[in-house]
């Protein structure tokens, strides 16, 4: 795909900012969400649409209204997308969220072959309070070596994982420069 098809598809894609549709609707003039904007650089805790109806520009009523419009816009992105069978940006997130198991993770190393995996399972459904790296260890299948690396992994993925959340969820300060207004 060129840049500009790749482009064209992101606008098509993109749920638009709270702030372009507040000046999209006329509900704020962009020099009062410049005023938002900048309140919210000084005070990150707080949400662009509060500090809209904090300063008066708008009302509590209207700031709902506003993000019941950009909630349905993402209902449709979302839900042409996967018309055309294409990952949402949730779906994306909540698979990339989403932890490997061990055996997954066994599986990908060639420790494991998907029958010995399947057959585990299968034990481990008849016997709830038995571990798949203890029953894979006492039928002599993997190593307890083996099974050490795989959780080790695990654990430093899912910490990958958390950090990668967490760093969207809370920006690091040096990001505050690319602002985008909108």
């Amino acid at each position: 795909m060129s840049n500009i098809q790749s482009e064209n598809w992101e606008n098509m894609t993109r749920v638009e900012k709270l702030g372009e549709i507040l000046v999209k609707f006329q509900a704020l003039r962009l020099s009062e969400l410049t005023t938002v904007i900048e309140e919210q650089n000084r005070n990150p805790n707080m949400q662009l649409g509060d500090l809209a109806v904090i300063k008066g520009f708008i009302t509590r009523a209207e700031l709902e209204m506003y993000l019941e419009i950009q909630k349905k816009e993402g209902e449709v992105v979302d839900d042409s997308l996967k018309e055309l069978g294409i990952m949402t940006d949730q779906e994306k997130w909540s698979r990339l969220s989403q932890n490997e198991r061990l055996g997954e993770i066994l599986l990908k190393r060639g420790s494991l072959k998907l029958s010995q995996l399947t057959d585990a399972i299968e034990y481990q459904n008849q016997n709830p309070n038995t571990h798949l790296g203890k029953y894979l260890i006492e039928k002599q299948i993997v190593t307890k070596n083996v099974i050490d690396e795989a959780l080790e992994w695990q654990k430093h993925q899912n910490q990958v994982v958390k950090e990668a959340v967490e760093e969207i969820k809370h920006p690091k300060k040096e990001d505050d420069d690319n602002v985008n207004i909108f």
